[in-house]
């Protein structure tokens, strides 16, 4: 990690028991990418995917314009310094007072809770400081491990979208899950 990454601000609503979440970096992307090549990219997203170096990638995210409706973030664990997932949420709607999660999990460091974690942190901070009711995602319906991570943070599916993932010469159907501030309360 470089020395301009570990001098990023880290809010105190960000941390969780072994990880933190602090805002994303070009460098970040560009140290990471190849988390998205070691998937299957196709079934992260419904849009199509465009393979770039992590140079590229990076450049890319650099790019992007800073808005209040989407923000990309690092799973950084406490005690190693390492990333270990990258999230996004976007489309913030203010009126429904909605966004769409998205995640990615370092192949190395799957099915250790880092993900889950990652996303409760979230979740919170959505939830208690940008007033949120609803955060939902979309996965594909061969996608289990999402469905799996979605439904333990106690998601509720939604949709069921048909034909939405091509996949290797297949069509999948796409899943909505959401959750909803009242739904913790339960």
């Amino acid at each position: 990690m470089s020395e301009e990454q570990s001098n990023l601000p880290i809010l105190p609503s960000l941390t969780g028991e072994r990880l933190y979440l602090r805002l994303t970096v070009a460098d970040d992307i560009a140290t990471t990418y190849h988390w998205t090549l070691q998937s299957e990219p196709q079934s992260l997203s419904c849009r199509p995917f465009v393979v770039k170096t992590p140079e590229e990638a990076a450049e890319s995210f650099a790019k992007l314009e800073r808005s209040v409706d989407r923000m990309q973030l690092i799973a950084i664990l406490k005690d190693s310094g390492m990333p270990v997932a990258r999230l996004t949420y976007f489309d913030l709607n203010q009126q429904n007072r909605s966004a769409e999660l998205g995640l990615i999990v370092d192949p190395k460091g799957r099915r250790r809770g880092y993900g889950t974690e990652a996303l409760q942190i979230l979740i919170k901070y959505l939830f208690s400081q940008r007033a949120l009711n609803k955060v939902y995602a979309q996965t594909a319906a061969c996608n289990q491990p999402t469905i799996d991570l979605l439904e333990k943070l106690g998601f509720k599916k939604d949709a069921d979208l048909r034909d939405h993932y091509f996949i290797d010469g297949s069509w999948y159907n796409g899943y909505i899950y959401s959750l909803l501030l009242s739904d913790l309360d339960t």
